[in-house]
């Protein structure tokens, strides 16, 4: 192919994909802010109304409901997305529990409730641990030291309250002050201090793996890509609009000036931020299906001097805590998988073989049975599990699960958000698509009231929907697992093919300063 006609096909491959795609390379830049800086958005909200009917709240899907606490023989606690609502079964009516919890659905969300044996009603959320306070009837927040905000799960062990955030296990005494003990959990039997692949990729994509300075380098990566973006259809647009005008005419000159400033920092912004925009893309890339699927068991070393490599072996992968009173060991649910250890916390953890399967996107069930056995449910189904035989049974068919030694796959036939027990020991699954069934017994639940079904969902989370392109599936269905590639593709292209072409234009103009001086 002759350069002339190489050089065609560049402007081709610059100009066109630029077009069909500018208006999401904007939307995804303003998304990926948004969900950069999670507690600066997070006191606001958007309609669920505006957003496509599977985004809606229905018969308790979404994760309206991830578990319950009962605290007397006619009242139930049920928390969740929708934050904290109490049933009262005798009447049948709900009462609003969130008093005291700030402003915005985000600080609403509840990972975990727990009603300690002396009676103190604990919960945990994305932004902190709260405390009820009964004589005033709302929740008071009982800061962690270090600002440790990302509160997990609760537990209740030895007389002290277990809290684990995504990296560190806290406790306090469940009588007396909180006085806060940090427990440091030893790395694990056989620790190589690597890491996955895909949290290397989300930290080095959101710019975490630098903390706050790398997470505003990458807004500033974003904002250049809104800048290329509106500066290149400045430069396709406006030749057309300056031909259509008066030649010299004052109008004329002001679109004259900004067509030559766009092209001037288009191409020196472009050259210059090349290299971080084309890892921004290919690091997102794999961070969705198919792409993640290929990703997702590879282990890599821990980049030095960065977030990841702090001195903390759990640093972002502790999810939830349980004390088998059967072996009297401690079950740390981890993104890594289940690990079990002592009480005391003094020997390594080790990994818990065999194991139910679990969803990368974490454990949304992990109790005691009441046949003794654990229950691990996420998005891969609900397994019953007792880890002293190994013995593992699907606890929906019945059926023994035979494992394969992965994590498993990301979403199964049943994806479990919650799980409920009624005074009659009644078990109901709650599915994050469909909502709420009972398991092996009439359907009894109190259908969703609009009080509750009405909950507007945080701009955090839109801003999820969006970047991911799950809010597109309505419009284009399966296909919509494919746009996240398909798109850092396209990006890759005309990131590649401004190189070339700003290369050829170099090159062009180094000739011609050559030949002057000749």
């Amino acid at each position: 192919m002759s350069k002339k006609r190489n050089g065609r096909l560049m402007k081709k491959l610059h100009k066109w994909p630029a077009l069909a795609i500018s208006v999401f390379i904007i939307i995804w830049a303003i998304s990926g802010i948004i969900l950069n800086h999670r507690l600066t958005f997070s006191s606001l909200d958007v309609n669920r109304g505006l957003l496509p009917s599977e985004h809606h709240y229905r018969n308790w899907n979404n994760a309206a409901i991830r578990g319950s606490v009962r605290i007397d023989s006619n009242k139930v606690l049920f928390y969740g997305n929708v934050g904290i609502w109490q049933f009262n079964e005798l009447d049948g009516s709900w009462q609003d529990e969130r008093k005291g919890l700030p402003s915005g659905a985000d600080h609403h969300k509840v990972n975990s409730l727990l009603k300690t044996s002396a009676d103190h009603l604990y919960a945990a959320t994305r932004f902190g641990l709260y405390i009820y306070n009964e004589a005033e009837s709302l929740w008071e927040s009982v800061p962690i030291p270090d600002d440790d905000m990302h509160v997990v799960d609760l537990a209740e062990i030895n007389d002290s309250l277990w809290i684990m955030t995504r990296s560190h296990l806290w406790k306090i005494p469940i009588h007396g002050a909180p006085v806060f003990t940090l427990f440091p959990i030893p790395p694990p039997r056989g620790y190589d201090n690597k890491i996955g692949l895909f949290k290397t990729l989300w930290v080095i994509h959101s710019g975490e793996i630098y903390g706050l300075a790398g997470k505003l380098l990458v807004d500033f990566v974003a904002s250049a890509f809104v800048f290329l973006t509106l500066s290149g259809l400045i430069y396709f647009f406006f030749p057309c609009m300056i031909r259509k005008r008066k030649k010299k005419s004052r109008e004329v000159m002001k679109l004259v000036r900004w067509n030559r400033f766009s092209i001037k920092w288009h191409n020196k912004l472009g050259i210059w931020l090349v290299a971080i925009l084309i890892l921004t893309a290919l690091t997102g890339m794999f961070l969705r299906p198919p792409l993640l699927i290929a990703i997702a068991q590879s282990r890599v070393g821990k980049i030095p001097f960065s977030v990841l490599d702090d001195g903390n072996p759990w640093y972002d992968q502790l999810r939830r805590i349980l004390y088998n009173k059967g072996d009297k060991r401690i079950l740390l649910a981890t993104s890594e998988g289940i690990y079990h250890t002592d009480p005391g916390l003094k020997s390594p953890p080790e990994f818990a073989n065999p194991q139910p399967p679990a969803s990368v996107m974490g454990y949304n069930v992990f109790t005691r049975h009441a046949d003794g056995r654990i229950l691990v449910g996420s998005f891969t189904g609900i397994y019953s599990w007792d880890p002293q035989s190994g013995m593992i049974t699907d606890h929906i068919s019945g059926q023994p699960y035979v494992t394969t030694g992965s994590q498993g796959i990301p979403i199964g036939a049943n994806i479990i958000s919650g799980y409920h027990v009624d005074s009659d020991g009644n078990e109901y699954l709650f599915d994050y698509n469909s909502g709420i069934a009972g398991l092996r017994h009439d359907f009894r639940f109190p259908e969703m009231p609009g009080s509750i079904s009405s909950a507007r969902i945080p701009l955090w989370n839109f801003a999820l929907e969006v970047h991911t392109a799950r809010l597109f599936k309505p419009l284009i269905g399966d296909f919509y697992i494919l746009f996240i590639p398909l798109f850092g593709l396209s990006v890759l292209v005309l990131l590649i093919s401004g190189i070339i072409l700003w290369i050829r234009k170099y090159k062009r103009i180094r000739n011609r300063k050559s030949d002057t001086k000749n």
